[in-house]
């Protein structure tokens, strides 16, 4: 159905309220991100401070990656809030993101890993990792800890006076001995409990606490941090039990999951000669190859983590031939999730929403991609991906209220890491979209429609699956994450039903891009990664406006098979055979001169042909 002028109306009202929704609740959640020092500078950074331990990079192989404190961020999540968490960061100076570069050398333990935060540049932590056989010189605990006071008071102005001891331990090897020490700040104590058990009177759930340390072996230094947030084990294993009920509900789903993608293997080779599938499936096969294509060159994107990952106790080149044929055997599945429920799913929409022929990519390459028509359901889209944002505001914004819900940052560094963030996200976002929304729109929603005999229930189930498929996302507590996605499901599957599969797939792939982009958006961050996440998000807009300006005609070409030249022989044998028989032909019902003329072996292909070029209506379900 094409949205009319009330449609509009009700669509721009909707992403009004849900832009207003989501700049009120959620904005405030990403503007306090500094991104001000990108990986380049982080690296020459991390270099320099070797430079100046006299030790030369050169020698090592090295990799940078972005991170975050995930324990901290959940732990001050829980305890004070998102409002407690930025009030903590800015008057501790606690960098909450960080880059990590990491120094090493194949087969070898030593190495180097240098902590830099990513709004100021500064080195927040360091560890030169030697041998246990290493020899360093004697050295008596007071003198050592006296080296490590007076180290971090030089680098970071520790006053002792402000800190209580936390730790003292001395580890002997056969040719040294390493001396750690931690104080923790004597007016950071941020206790915890269980919200579904805490009552007046119950045991001491333990406290979070801010802490410096640094380890001093002989002359050295061996490792500093400005600041680590010790989380109480208590709440480690709170969380650990919290994340099982996410692993459980991913796991049920999953098994879901296998029976539904089982069930377009099956529809499609049921339906392999059905003519909805012969027509689209060049267009699978090219959207198979071109998602199979960004899956490989998005492993190439995250090569820092690759590098960064990789174990010095094993030889290199095998690490990689691993790392290798798992981004094949990944690649090669997301494909196969496209072009199978893809084929089947045209299919069965075609034979159980006949009316809505807009729900199909078969639409489109029997019209046309550049049309104005096009161009309004892209538009469309983009209100879509407000809604979204609104939708979720409020839910997430409820859970929080009500429900204790909070959501770790950790999903900012998936990114992060990547050489080109814009094209990480673009190829997430893409993915996601078609991959899912093939899969949980297109053939779900028409596959329950075929089995129950409604389509309330077939969007229902559909949403409940695709939602809690969500449930190992890192937002707390597991389940929410199910509900939140179900909803915005729900959302999805009524604009499918009415308005077709390009606003569903447009609004999905801008609400993943954006939220993998936001932070470089809204930020404190680098040029460079505003304007190319911007790009990212324009990309179905540069689609609209050649659509709209070309404004091809929406004309449905009639469905036909696609022969080769065999066929094509065949077709004229079987076409004169058919004029030869007209008494006979015209004594049958389609349906019966296509089983009998098929029952001979003939290609399905060649005789729908046959049939059409005779003016013999082809019976199709």
């Amino acid at each position: 159905m094409k949205p009319d002028r009330p449609t509009w109306i009700l669509f721009a009202g909707l992403s009004l309220l849900g832009f207003i929704l989501w700049l009120r609740l959620s904005c405030p959640q990403l503007e306090f991100v500094n991104f001000s020092v990108d990986r380049e500078k982080a690296a020459g950074i991390a270099r320099e401070y070797l430079r100046a331990r006299q030790e030369d990079p050169a020698r090592f192989r090295s990799a940078v990656v972005f991170s975050s404190d995930d324990e901290a961020d959940r732990y001050l999540q829980y305890t004070v809030g998102f409002s407690g968490l930025v009030q903590f960061i800015q008057k501790y100076d606690f960098d909450l993101f960080y880059w990590a570069a990491r120094f090493y050398r194949e087969n070898e333990k030593e190495g180097y890993k240098i902590f830099v935060s990513s709004a100021t540049g500064e080195v927040i932590g360091f560890q030169h990792i030697i041998d246990d056989n290493a020899a360093r010189e004697p050295l008596e605990r007071d003198e050592a800890r006296r080296k490590a006071v007076e180290f971090l008071r030089e680098r970071f102005q520790f006053d002792i006076g402000q800190y209580a001891v936390k730790g003292d331990l001395v580890t002997v090897y056969d040719n040294r001995s390493d001396f750690s020490f931690s104080w923790q700040r004597k007016d950071v104590q941020i206790p915890w409990s269980p919200r579904e058990n805490s009552s007046p009177g119950e045991p001491d759930g333990g406290t979070g606490k801010l802490l410096v340390s640094a380890k001093v072996t002989g002359q050295e230094v061996l490792s500093f941090g400005k600041h680590a947030f010790l989380v109480p084990d208590q709440f480690s294993r709170y969380l650990a039990r919290i994340q099982d009920t996410g692993r459980i509900l991913s796991q049920f789903i999953y098994l879901l999951y296998l029976a539904l993608f089982t069930s377009t293997v099956f529809f499609m080779i049921v339906r392999r000669n059905h003519l909805a599938t012969h027509m689209t499936k060049r267009f699978y096969i090219g959207l198979m190859a071109f998602s199979f294509i960004l899956s490989l060159a998005a492993v190439l994107n995250q090569w820092q983590s690759i590098l960064f990952d990789y174990n010095t106790t094993g030889a290199f080149r095998i690490y990689i031939g691993q790392i290798a044929m798992q981004a094949l055997v990944g690649a090669l599945f997301v494909s196969v999730a496209i072009i199978m429920p893809g084929l089947a799913g045209e299919a069965l929409h075609y034979q159980v929403f006949k009316e809505k022929p807009e729900g199909t990519f078969l639409y489109y390459l029997r019209s046309t991609f550049l049309s104005r028509d096009v161009a309004k359901a892209i538009l469309l889209g983009y209100g879509v991906w407000i809604i979204m944002l609104g939708i979720q505001s409020v839910l997430v914004g409820l859970g929080q209220r009500y429900a204790g819900v909070w959501v770790e940052h950790a999903w900012m560094n998936n990114l992060s890491t990547a050489y080109w963030p814009f094209l990480a996200a673009f190829t997430l976002g893409l993915k996601a979209s078609v991959t899912e929304e093939v899969m949980f729109r297109l053939f779900a929603i028409s596959f329950g429609k075929k089995i129950l005999g409604s389509t309330v229930a077939a969007v229902i189930i559909s949403s409940l699956i695709w939602g809690f498929s969500h449930s190992n996302y890192p937002v707390f507590p597991m389940w929410f994450r199910g509900v939140e996605v179900t909803c915005l499901g729900l959302f999805l599957s009524w604009v499918y039903l009415r308005f077709g599969i390009i606003p569903v797939i447009v609004g999905h792939y801008l609400f993943d891009v954006f939220w993998n982009c936001a932070e470089y958006m809204l930020g404190v961050t680098r040029p460079f990664y505003f304007f190319s996440s911007l790009l990212v998000m324009m990309l179905p807009l540069a689609w609209a406006a050649v659509a709209f300006f070309l404004n091809k005609k929406t004309e449905l070409q009639p469905m036909r098979w696609r022969l080769n030249k065999h066929q094509l022989y065949n077709l004229e044998v079987l076409k004169i055979f058919l004029r030869q028989h007209p008494e006979e032909i015209r004594q049958k019902r389609p349906q019966e001169i296509v089983d009998e003329i098929s029952s001979h072996g003939w290609d399905p292909a060649v005789v729908e042909a046959a049939l059409e070029d005779a003016g013999i209506p082809v019976p199709r379900p």
